[in-house]
């Protein structure tokens, strides 16, 4: 699995937060991956719900009036128990159906289940995704590896990054032998990309082919 910032706010949203959350981004950013690895490492009971696998859930979600109504729903297609107070609901591509985003309000009052939201948005959806009332939803945009992912993902050690910040707060030189390796990841890196399957790719072959 490669390591990823988004991690750790996942992670505190799961132990710490009771609104939703959502995570953004282009496709195939591993949004879902990430998403689904954060929730099995926190022993986190889930219901997963991918509207573009399986588009016949899209009226689980439409026209309901109440948060009843949708549990009620969710309950007849749902092969696990949902548990108040303990299950997440994690609606996957809600770009399918973002109207849900707009119920999030009366989802979160309800207080019975938390609900992890992720789409690729675009544009005006974005925007008017954002404009839910502070307190009800957290919004996270994910994007592709960074040079900083990439670098941990290929080994380099905190330590390094540590020394590096020293170096530059203190205005001293870096190693030459880490700065030579730090500029050959870095070319690296311009060849690779930071998309998650070829970063893996790369990983477990080493070649470049």
């Amino acid at each position: 699995m490669l390591s990823r910032n988004v991690e750790k706010i996942i992670k505190n949203w799961l132990l710490n937060k009771k609104e939703a959350l959502l995570v953004t981004g282009a496709r195939q950013i591993g949004k879902t991956f990430t998403i689904r690895e954060c929730l099995k490492t926190t022993s986190t009971d889930y219901l997963e719900i991918n509207l573009i696998e399986r588009p016949e859930l899209i009226p689980v979600f439409d026209n309901i009036s109440n948060t009843d109504d949708m549990i009620l729903r969710l309950s007849v297609v749902s092969n696990k128990k949902l548990i108040p107070g303990k299950t997440v609901i994690f609606i996957d591509e809600v770009q399918e159906l973002k109207e849900i985003v707009t119920r999030i309000k009366f989802l979160v009052e309800d207080g019975r289940f938390r609900y992890i939201l992720s789409g690729s948005l675009l544009g005006v959806e974005l925007k008017d995704i954002k404009s839910v009332p502070v307190g009800y939803m957290d919004v996270i945009d994910m994007y592709p590896l960074n040079i900083r992912e990439f670098y941990t993902n290929l080994g380099l050690s905190e330590d390094i990054f540590s020394n590096i910040k020293m170096c530059y707060e203190e205005e001293k030189p870096v190693d030459n032998y880490i700065h030579d390796k730090l500029i050959k990841t870095f070319y690296l890196y311009l060849i690779v990309g930071g998309m998650p399957e070829t970063v893996n790719s790369y990983l477990e072959t080493n070649d470049l082919a």
